[in-house]
């Protein structure tokens, strides 16, 4: 290896070393309570040197989220060139994709949120950070619409599904990553049943039966008679 790239190399290990402990400061700490010489000192290099690497404290922040926004796709992405028939099997995937990324990086996805606002506009969804949005959950809002096109989920808007589907699945990760010693059950049996329970749930109660031919509805309960005499009206 010659010295151009033992230097680039040098520099992508340095950028990672900062990233890492960015991430685990911001999430301790707070990200108003974090410094780029804070940042520095914990990887034993000096201000000056990361400075080199990043303009300031807030292009850190950008890059984290950046990078966590592409792993995240990049394995809805591999998902997707190799999709299963169905689309609710195929969201089920990504669903599964998506609760692994979270509970193996938990720092960045308590980054995602603690420093994010999520907008909805025109049946899209956007994350802000700081200067900068992001267009994010497109995909599973994609399989949604396949599903009710296919008749595997309710005709109810597809925005309102998105938000019983991630209220459960960001709940499931939230209590995992917050209480770690909980005697929860593996991850795999935890999010198999999760998905069972969504995948039941989400049709709603089964409409009521129509009669058979010939076989006259079922008249309604009559109101119960009032006991005892009425009191005369004057």
């Amino acid at each position: 290896m010659g010295i151009r790239e033992r230097k680039v190399r040098h520099r992508l290990d340095l950028r990672r070393s900062i990233l890492a402990e960015a991430e685990r400061l911001f999430v301790r700490d707070g990200y108003a309570n974090v410094s780029m010489r804070k940042i520095a000192a914990r990887i034993e290099y000096s201000p000056t040197t990361i400075y080199r690497v990043f303009r300031d404290k807030a292009d850190v922040m950008e890059q984290l989220i950046a990078e966590g926004y592409r792993g995240v796709y990049a394995r809805y992405e591999a998902i997707l060139a190799h999709r299963p028939a169905s689309p609710l099997e195929t969201l089920k995937l990504i669903l599964r994709e998506y609760i692994a990324f979270a509970v193996a990086h938990p720092n960045h996805y308590q980054l995602w949120f603690a420093t994010g606002e999520l907008r909805a506009s025109g049946g899209r969804l956007q994350m802000r950070h700081g200067g900068t949005s992001y267009q994010v959950y497109h995909i599973w809002l994609e399989r949604i619409d396949e599903c009710k096109a296919a008749g595997l989920l309710p005709e109810r808007e597809t925005l309102e599904l998105w938000q019983l589907v991630w209220a459960a699945v960001h709940g499931l990760i939230s209590l995992r990553i917050h209480h770690p010693r909980f005697p929860w059950p593996p991850l795999d049996a935890h999010v198999d049943a999760l998905l069972a329970l969504l995948d039941h749930g989400l049709a709603g109660a089964p409409a009521a039966a129509a009669p058979a031919p010939g076989v006259p509805a079922p008249r309604p309960p009559r109101p119960p008679r009032p006991r005892g005499r009425a009191g005369r009206h004057s």
